[in-house]
């Protein structure tokens, strides 16, 4: 079966999303399915014949969250409160943090780049579930190139995760 491109950067890197309208259901049905680029964020269509279920793992997210472990920092109003990524996506991501924040509070996120890169600040995020140890984020604003930032950080990690293992002899 041909493979996936984002009609917008032309990378592969895209997921299948599930629908959840009545509309999408439908188009699903006539093998028709919601597609996101996990780069360049961009939502389209797709069809694949003879595919009405997609083998990928069940998850109501549009991306798919990367394991990584970046330092990072929320700001408020009030003083900023740090962190550690433990996931990260284009669309979000969870912090290990102990500020007792409700769902539902918007901040502003900085995560630290790794090895000496500029920080990717996040205009606007939103806290959209909390766990003991932990909070989630969706990100919701970035300026141009901060999200251009993420989404090399985010196509070096796929990268990674996907790449076979070295084997040293």
């Amino acid at each position: 079966m041909k493979e996936l491109y984002c009609p917008a950067c032309g990378t592969p890197c895209v997921r299948v999303t599930s629908g959840t309208s009545l509309i999408e259901k439908t188009l699903n049905r006539l093998s028709i399915f919601q597609v996101r680029c996990q780069l360049c964020t961009t939502r389209f269509q797709a069809r694949r014949p003879g595919n009405r279920l997609t083998t990928q793992e069940f998850d109501r997210r549009e991306y798919r969250r990367l394991s990584v472990n970046f330092a990072a920092t929320l700001i408020l109003d009030q003083p900023a409160a740090g962190g550690v990524v433990t996931d990260i996506s284009m669309g979000g991501c969870t912090l290990q943090a102990t500020t007792s924040l409700p769902r539902g509070t918007f901040v502003r996120f900085v995560l630290h780049g790794p090895a000496g890169r500029p920080d990717i600040k996040v205009d606007a995020a939103m806290i959209c579930s909390i766990q003991p140890q932990s909070i989630g984020m969706k990100f919701l604003e970035f300026q141009p190139e901060d999200k251009q930032r993420m989404g090399q950080l985010i196509l070096e990690l796929l990268a990674d995760q996907q790449a076979p293992p070295r084997i040293s002899v």
